[in-house]
């Protein structure tokens, strides 16, 4: 198949660090392999660099990493919610001035929460008419993450007309998956395409040759930032039944605590919790492999939610999930084939698919193994690539 006509590409994310980091610089890297140009564009000090020629990842906005300064104290907390507003500002006027001097053929964001970021995607517009703009819409709305707010959403007047301009400006919409797909044409004034393109492994983390699933003690693993609308709680309160059906049970929480759960809170209730571990705070990348392969299974018992990388960081490792069917992740998780899908806050059913993937290591292997297998047959980061470019509108 011949490669598409060389682009320069631009990937937008602010943050140096996390899922949506790792997901812009394997997807530039598989743009890479198909011969276009790309250009990462973040924050100072990346936990990643390019592996591919082509594809380089840029360190030139002023912002930070996402869990920098988390044990602060929480009046420095307060205040530097100020000093970072003015940092993501900033960089977004760093960000418009090089997108004037590079004119880039492709701007693509993969997350906008804030009013600025709706108003800077319309002056980038301005600053590059003839560009394509884009978003790979993670969470097609924009989620309540700090305390006091209410709802999951966050709906607010100023950021929500400031995104609808977003939306209506771009010329393509990417989602991962149907379900969101539907949020987005539901919510946003989009005038473009919206197209569903696969997630990709998490090839930064991947072992040649995962241990399985079967040679693991009866272990569970909850990965990535303890936020509210991810449904610890309810593994948490299922957690003494798991216990009493497999009294060896054992469990970790990997991540940094999100500022709208109450982190003294939580300690203590995992510290009454026989077997339970909380491993507060940010996952440097090479601590994953040592978690993930310890694991048996992986449990997402997320209340609401779009998609989620930890669903193909388990599949990554050969080790199957223990699942809610929320937004588009039965997609992934597939019940009985990769994993085992509950409706998300029935504890029965959580704590069932907990004990039976804890009870059966020869059931969890062969589940992860067929997840595992799922990646490389359609969702390898060259399928991501050739099916976001086969989806780029024709240049203006």
């Amino acid at each position: 198949m011949p490669l598409p006509a060389r682009r320069r590409i631009m990937l937008v994310e602010l943050p140096p660090a996390g899922g949506l980091f790792q997901f812009a610089v394997q997807l530039g890297e598989g743009f890479a392999r198909r011969g276009q140009s790309v250009r990462v564009v973040t924050g100072p000090s990346p936990e990643l660099a390019s592996r591919e020629q082509g594809c380089t990842v840029e360190a030139i906005l002023p912002t930070w990493h996402p869990t920098a300064g988390a044990d602060a104290p929480e009046l420095w907390r307060k205040a530097r919610r100020v000093v970072r507003a003015g940092q993501h500002h900033a960089a977004w006027v760093r960000l418009l001035l090089e997108i004037r001097r590079s004119r880039p053929d492709v701007v693509l964001w993969s997350a906008w929460r804030f009013p600025v970021d709706g108003w800077g995607v319309v002056a980038a517009r301005r600053l590059a008419p003839r560009a394509t703009l884009g978003i790979v819409a993670h969470e097609p709305r924009p989620l309540v993450e700090q305390p006091g707010q209410d709802g999951l959403y966050n709906d607010s007047g100023p950021t929500y007309q400031a995104l609808r301009a977003a939306y209506a400006t771009v010329d393509v919409v990417y989602v991962l998956g149907e379900s969101a797909r539907r949020v987005v044409l539901e919510t946003w004034p989009v005038t473009g395409p919206v197209r569903v393109i696969p997630h990709g492994d998490e090839d930064v983390f991947r072992t040649d040759t995962p241990t399985s699933a079967a040679s693991t003690a009866p272990h569970l693993v909850f990965f990535g930032t303890v936020t509210g609308y991810k449904g610890l709680e309810d593994v948490l309160e299922v957690w003494p039944r798991v216990r009493e059906q497999v009294p060896d049970a054992t469990f970790t929480i990997a991540g940094s605590v999100s500022a709208d759960v109450d982190a003294d809170a939580l300690r203590r209730r995992v510290a009454g919790l026989p077997g339970v571990e909380l491993r507060d705070g940010y996952v440097a990348v090479e601590d994953v492999p040592g978690i993930l392969e310890r694991a048996r299974a992986v449990v997402l018992p997320y209340r609401r939610a779009s998609q989620s990388g930890v669903a193909h960081l388990a599949h990554t490792f050969a080790r199957p999930a223990v699942a809610t069917a929320v937004g588009d992740i039965p997609a992934v998780v597939q019940d009985g084939r990769t994993g085992l899908v509950v409706p998300p806050a029935d504890a029965d059913r959580l704590a069932d698919g907990i004990v039976t993937l804890l009870r059966d290591p020869g059931l969890a292997a062969r589940l992860g193994d067929a997840g595992r297998a799922g990646l490389a047959g359609g969702a390898s980061w060259d399928d991501v690539a050739a099916t976001l470019l086969d989806g780029l509108p024709d240049p203006r």
